[in-house]
């Protein structure tokens, strides 16, 4: 791998970490200071959800904004990602699956930002089905591009695998134990909320750390880990 592409796939990967984080806790922080929503610690008490962060002036701005540019680091991401499996002898059918599937969260991702703030009458379905779709293909994503990577891993990001494989299944742990939860007789709509919260807070860790792979590939080639390691 090139510098110029490790440089890329590096920045993008920490754009899709900081992006959410950084911006649903700054709409929360001004959603909530000037009294739009209320307050608690969302990621444990869940009172807000993160859709009602962006609803207001002037933190409906700060939401859009933040969101479509998370949009374009996805997708920028995920084409240089496919791109570095082809060049490593990952099978094409594969990373063409990788492709249309992220494409997918990205588009599902507009969907979302567009509708938000928008009548719930004529557009809280398609918001819905904006939310439901970046959830599910944004994690197929990664569970498509552990399975891909597998097998072109070097020494140096064995370990860094190894944790990329648990974030992948903490997002299906958050959402088993949201349901869980609301068995048990917790809240249905402050569970949701803890859910959301909790599952960008994984996607943030997730792109950390390939944020980190992409790092040590472009710094060494290693060797390719044994694929019984």
């Amino acid at each position: 791998m090139t510098s110029g592409t490790r440089n890329q796939l590096v920045t993008l990967a920490l754009a899709a970490a900081i992006l959410p984080f950084l911006t649903f806790n700054l709409t929360y922080w001004i959603a909530s200071s000037l009294e739009h929503v209320r307050s608690c610690f969302t990621y444990l008490y869940g009172c807000t959800s993160v859709s009602s962060t962006g609803r207001q002036l002037p933190e409906f701005w700060v939401f859009k904004v933040g969101v479509f540019a998370l949009a374009v680091s996805l997708a920028l991401h995920w084409r240089q990602a496919s791109q570095f499996l082809d060049t490593h002898g990952v099978a094409v059918r594969g990373t063409r699956k990788l492709r249309i599937i992220a494409y997918l969260s990205v588009i599902a991702l507009l969907i979302y930002a567009v509708t938000l703030g928008l009548p719930d009458e004529q557009f809280g379905k398609l918001r819905r089905i904006g939310t439901n779709g970046f959830a599910f293909t944004s994690w197929i994503t990664q569970i498509v591009f552990v399975v891909l990577y597998r097998p072109v891993r070097i020494d140096a990001t064995r370990v860094l695998f190894r944790w990329l494989v648990v974030a992948t299944a903490a997002l299906l742990l958050v959402g088993f134990s949201s349901e869980i939860a609301k068995v048990m007789g917790w809240p249905r709509k402050e569970t949701n909320n803890v859910a959301a919260w909790n599952a960008f807070l994984v996607m943030t860790i997730y792109y950390l750390l390939l944020a980190r792979i992409w790092w040590h590939h472009g710094r060494s080639s290693g060797r390719a880990a044994s694929p019984s390691e």
